[in-house]
């Protein structure tokens, strides 16, 4: 988890600089907080839904809390799934495990056994896990999972352990069929901690993005397939009847079934506020030292103690990245760009500012380790707090459901930061309920506290920090 940020002083009034918080060099790597072991395990703790998905389709999600040994928690899992998915064989199943460590190890297997041989991907995440309407942070042990039923999602499974190679698709995928069909796809990618081999996580999304990548564009102008997912904290990783330690896993989804939809909602849980400002001046990676020809000191302080600031919280700089993830992406319509927002992609990308130097240069958190800070990139300070975080929640989340038709997703995969949960709104379990109340019925959910999130601003996928990043899945058209 993030570092305590560095509080402001009296210079900089009622707005505090993020200090060490979010992504930076290296800093992938969340750790779980530390939980005993019990001397007596409590009684188990569990959950289940479910939700028809038309007639062809249906969604399941479980959790189970504070199970000791994972071959009763994966079984108490599957019966549940079963039972709520009325028999019906799954179709994929994806899942998340706290505590387990290297005793997770029977939860795939048992898993794919119970639910009749579908494809199963999961990991453990001592972060903690998301799902079923709930979240663990702080308990010892959890697993949660998501299955759905059906031929409305299609999921091909892979699993790479280098993230600079492009892993091949199972069940008879491929990355071409994926670019240049016309079923909608995503992919939900993962890449565990501590991650292998030289290669970064945006690198790993980066690969991604270009293997959805299809010349001249999407149809219609749409924007590309999204990759939602983000960096459990743990090296056991399942994936189709095979273990792995560690590496980059996943699904790619398609959509099969006419009016079917895979949308990314990604939330970083920041109010812009003050004016666009040019970067004028750059040191290395992390380092602005010219704003609009001045010294970063002198046109920042101003705004951080104005009337436009947002209430208490850290602030933060939203950058206007380039949204082109490939050339064969680089001449996308304004109308591309202009869809994406709509649906949920944000159009800036928000870091942690950290201190100003002597000379009033300003220290924010890197964008990228392959994308630095350049002259020409515009800036807007955004503030970061937990009530920022629940009210874009809550409306994007809004905004989803009406562009749909005030129909709520069939399932949703979420992955959230693990400086939001408990760490940020002060008890487990807040963000999911604005969910469920903006649903208005409990959705099938699965997910974890992650290192690092996945999510789409604009046309290209970046590894954010202090995000909820949401995969919203229909499996059909609502008849």
């Amino acid at each position: 988890m993030a570092a305590t940020p560095l509080r402001c002083g009296p210079a900089l009034g009622r707005h505090a600089l993020a200090g060490a918080l979010g992504p930076g060099p290296g800093a992938w790597f969340a750790a779980a907080r530390p939980a005993p072991l019990p001397a007596a395990p409590p009684a188990v703790r569990s959950s289940s839904s479910s939700v028809g998905c038309r007639s062809r389709a249906a969604a399941a999600s479980a959790l189970v809390r504070e199970e000791v040994e994972p071959e009763v928690a994966a079984t108490t899992v599957a019966e549940k799934l079963l039972q709520s998915l009325g028999g019906e064989p799954a179709s994929f199943t994806l899942w998340f495990a706290k505590g387990y460590g290297r005793r997770a190890a029977p939860i795939g297997p048992l898993l794919q056994e119970r639910l009749g041989g579908s494809v199963v991907v999961g990991a453990t995440s001592e972060g903690g896990v998301i799902g079923d309407g709930a979240e663990a942070q702080s308990g010892t042990f959890a697993l949660s999972a998501l299955a759905l039923a059906g031929d409305g999602i299609r999921a091909f499974p892979f699993h790479t352990g280098a993230l600079g190679t492009l892993p091949e698709l199972g069940r008879g995928g491929s990355w071409a069929e994926a670019r240049e069909g016309v079923d909608p796809v995503c992919a939900a990618a993962f890449a565990s901690l501590p991650v292998p081999g030289p290669v970064d996580p945006q690198s790993w999304a980066g690969l991604l993005d270009t293997a959805f990548a299809r010349l001249g564009g999407t149809p219609g102008g749409r924007p590309p397939p999204p990759v939602i997912g983000g960096l459990p904290v743990g090296n056991h990783v399942f994936v189709d009847g095979t273990e792995h330690a560690g590496g980059g896993f996943g699904m790619v989804l398609q959509a099969r079934l006419p009016g079917a939809s895979l949308e990314p909602v990604v939330c970083q849980g920041a109010v812009p506020f003050g004016p666009w400002l040019k970067i004028t001046g750059v040191a290395g990676d992390h380092v602005v030292t010219g704003l609009n020809g001045q010294a970063p000191r002198q046109v920042l302080e101003p705004l951080m103690n104005g009337p436009e600031v947002p209430g208490e919280g850290l602030t933060m700089a939203g950058i206007f990245v380039d949204p082109a993830p490939t050339s064969s992406l680089a001449a996308a319509s304004s109308a591309s760009l202009a869809l994406a927002a709509l649906e949920g992609r944000p159009s800036c990308l928000v870091r942690p500012l950290h201190t100003f130097t002597e000379e009033g240069y300003l220290v924010l958190s890197p964008l990228t380790d392959s994308l630095p800070y350049a002259e020409g990139m515009q800036l807007q300070l955004h503030c970061f707090s937990s009530q920022h975080a629940l009210a874009e929640l809550r409306a994007r989340a809004e905004h989803d459901v009406a562009v749909h038709g005030g129909r709520p997703p069939d399932a949703a995969v979420l992955v959230s930061c693990g400086a939001r949960g408990e760490q940020l709104h002060g008890k487990e379990g807040v963000e999911s309920r604005i969910l469920s109340e903006v649903w208005g019925r409990h959705v099938p959910t699965v997910g974890f506290f992650a290192g690092g999130e996945f999510g789409p601003v604009g046309l290209r996928t970046y590894m954010h920090g202090y995000t909820t990043s949401c995969l919203m899945l229909r499996a059909e058209k609502e008849s």
